[in-house]
């Protein structure tokens, strides 16, 4: 199964901005589309700089443990995507390289929702960034998601317990809806995260993304019956 880690971060402004807006609903949805399952790295506010160019005791992007543990699970092979708007937001400084060179030791392919330009030059290094035989699809799935955006619909692969209509516009309760409802049941009668996934048999961080979008599902539920 593949996994892909989906880069969010923005230099200045905060967390309500339009451009954070953006690539909270951009990013993930072009993760989506180019693996099976998707863990959010949303650094929100921070900076891309690194200690290989600052001196900042507020904390930089490689002092962030977060970063650290996801360019690591880089590494070992944990993602088969790193995706994010431009390389911009992943990092501004020679720190990227790092970044870079953990996908490639990993196997991770790194895709971007706007174009990179790859004769440009980037932290006085030229791009190597790798385009595989996927580049067309990927594009084909940027275009998709952008316009289903447009149009209002929800995009990627339905989540838990949730499956497209029959017009494919938007999600609606599927066959594994009522594992959802249990999960619901079972956080409301005080189980833990661990508790509730013994007793599904689904991963904590299932469990933990159904929780998260509680009111989302409940919505999706009223509007199937309505």
């Amino acid at each position: 199964m593949s996994k892909a880690l989906a880069w969010i971060r923005k230099s200045k402004g905060d967390d309500s901005d339009v451009g954070l807006e953006e690539q909270r609903e951009l990013v993930p949805a072009l993760a989506n589309e180019v693996a099976d399952e998707v863990e959010v790295l949303d650094l929100g506010v921070h900076t891309g700089f690194s200690t290989m160019t600052r001196d900042d005791p507020a904390g930089l992007l490689d002092q962030n443990e977060r970063v650290h543990e996801r360019v690591e699970e880089l590494r070992t092979g944990e993602y088969s995507h790193l995706v994010a708007l431009d390389d911009r937001r992943v990092c501004r400084d020679g720190y990227f390289s790092v970044i870079q060179y953990a996908a490639e030791q990993g196997n991770a392919e790194i895709v971007y929702v706007g174009d990179v330009n790859e004769d440009d030059l980037t932290f006085d290094l030229k791009r190597r960034i790798e385009r595989d035989t996927k580049e067309d699809e990927i594009e084909k799935s940027r275009r998709a998601v952008r316009r289903r955006i447009k149009e209002g619909y929800d995009h990627g692969r339905p989540r838990f317990g949730m499956t497209y209509d029959d017009a494919g516009h938007y999600q609606v309760p599927g066959k594994e809806f009522d594992t959802v409802m249990e999960i619901f049941q079972l956080d409301n009668a005080g189980k833990s995260r661990r508790e509730i996934a013994d007793t599904v048999d689904i991963p904590v961080a299932t469990i933990q993304n159904v929780l998260d979008r509680r009111e989302w599902y409940i919505n999706r539920e009223q509007m199937a019956e309505s």
